[in-house]
């Protein structure tokens, strides 16, 4: 028969077994029923929808000003940065001053050519004529149009002057054919006369042969002096061709010159255009209005290399999102639509409130980290308006780092606890 000690001992295995097996029912029907959301956690960063601006300098330069820094508002066409634009300054300057030159000697070559008594010049160098260089070609061009001008006139003068003096060579002659035409018409008379009394041999016949001779001396000098009048009317005719001529090159030389300096200004125009580009270059502006983001230069004097990024800007109306990165076995249990809850790292997590966020996009094919060398796939996680509204106090930066907890299917706590046995077994007899 059992002693009391044996029935004692017996009656508390018996009780304690029907304890464990009460728990492990109770513990395990609680398992098996009840339902916990599961989730993939994934680090991420917050980036801008829209691509964040680039700026950059496609030949760089020495750094003149910087007059922004990290995290401060800008407006569309506020200066960030001002390159020294010395080079590009006086590039410029060489230019505008050869355009003004050839612009004043355009207008003097066309007052020339229309033989104006002064010259008109273009409005465009009017506008600048408060510029020492441009007042100083107006004044040059000025001065050699009133010197040429003065001198043609000189030598027009000059030439009025000799076919004045021909005139009179040519009024003096014609008064000279006139006495001799008289003396012809008295010796012709006297010819008469003799020709009479030598038919009646009144006088001798050396009288008639001497006023002969008188007749044909006086012929003679009528014809040098016929031909002297017009040897000087042709030389009167000759100097009024060379007054002619005198403006007539002036006007040929004009149009030429005009030409010459179409061609040059169409040319210089170019470069002037092309100058002008590489000044504002030099001055770096913002595109739009955001916030500076990344400064990379921070030293007056420093170099910028061409293309180098200076900083970025992200927009100010920019739509945020959240890039992470799913590790290869959990890919498969992300997907997009499906809702995740995102916790800003690094900051006060009683005073910052997990949001809400969407998936928005997976990566089709793996990447790899360039440190690390571990594959990952991107998702992108898109972040309401409303939700971004609920973190009172923090302003969302890109940049940010963010922990994400993507939400899977809902697993019961009895799969959460066998799943490494299960799948160890599976692949236990995969192997074999």
């Amino acid at each position: 028969m059992p002693s009391p000690i044996h029935l004692s001992i017996r009656r508390h295995l018996i009780l304690g077994a029907a304890l464990i097996f009460v728990l492990f029912g109770v513990v395990g029907g609680w398992a098996a029923t009840t339902r916990i959301a599961g989730a993939v956690i994934a680090q991420g960063v917050l980036v801008v929808v829209d691509n964040v601006k680039q700026i950059q300098h496609p030949e760089g330069g020495v750094i003149s000003t910087i007059l922004v820094r990290e995290g401060d508002h800008v407006s569309a066409g506020q200066t960030l940065i001002q390159l020294d634009a010395t080079k590009a300054n006086s590039n410029l300057q060489i230019i505008l001053k050869r355009i003004d030159e050839i612009l004043a000697r355009q207008a003097r070559d066309e007052a020339e050519q229309a033989s104006n008594a002064k010259i008109v010049f273009p409005a465009e160098l009017l506008f600048r004529s408060s510029d020492p260089d441009a007042r100083k070609a107006m004044d040059g061009e000025t001065l050699a149009f009133n010197l040429r001008r003065a001198s043609r006139e000189g030598q027009k003068a000059q030439l009025t002057e000799k076919i004045g003096e021909l005139d009179q060579t040519i009024l003096g002659l014609q008064q000279q054919i006139l006495a001799i035409e008289q003396q012809l018409a008295l010796i012709d008379e006297d010819l008469e006369g003799i020709e009479a009394l030598l038919q009646k041999k009144l006088v001798t016949k050396a009288r008639s042969s001497d006023l002969k001779r008188q007749k044909a001396n006086a012929r003679g000098e009528l014809g040098r002096l016929i031909s002297a009048v017009a040897e000087a009317k042709g030389r009167i005719a000759a100097l009024h061709l060379e007054k002619l001529q005198i403006d007539h090159d002036v006007r040929q030389t004009a149009s030429q010159e005009i030409s010459e300096a179409r061609t040059q200004l169409s040319e210089l125009i170019e470069r002037r255009a092309a100058a002008t580009e590489e000044l504002d270059r030099s001055t770096l502006k913002a595109p739009l209005d955001g916030v500076i983001h990344k400064l990379a230069v921070h030293t007056v004097g420093g170099v910028v290399r061409p293309n180098e990024t200076v900083l970025q800007i992200v927009p100010s109306d920019e739509k945020l999102v959240v890039e992470a990165r799913i590790t290869p076995r959990d890919v498969n249990d992300v997907h997009q639509g499906q809702k995740a809850t995102l916790r800003f790292s690094g900051v006060n997590q009683r005073t910052t409130p997990d949001i809400s966020g969407t998936v928005q996009f997976v990566s089709a094919d793996i990447d790899q980290d360039e440190r690390s060398g571990q594959g990952y796939y991107s998702t992108r996680i898109a972040v309401p308006a409303e939700e971004l509204s609920r973190l009172m106090g923090l302003r969302p930066m890109p940049g940010m780092p963010v922990e994400a907890f993507i939400t899977t299917q809902d697993r019961t706590v009895l799969t959460f606890l066998t799943e490494p046995l299960t799948d160890q077994i599976s692949r236990a007899f995969r192997d074999k």
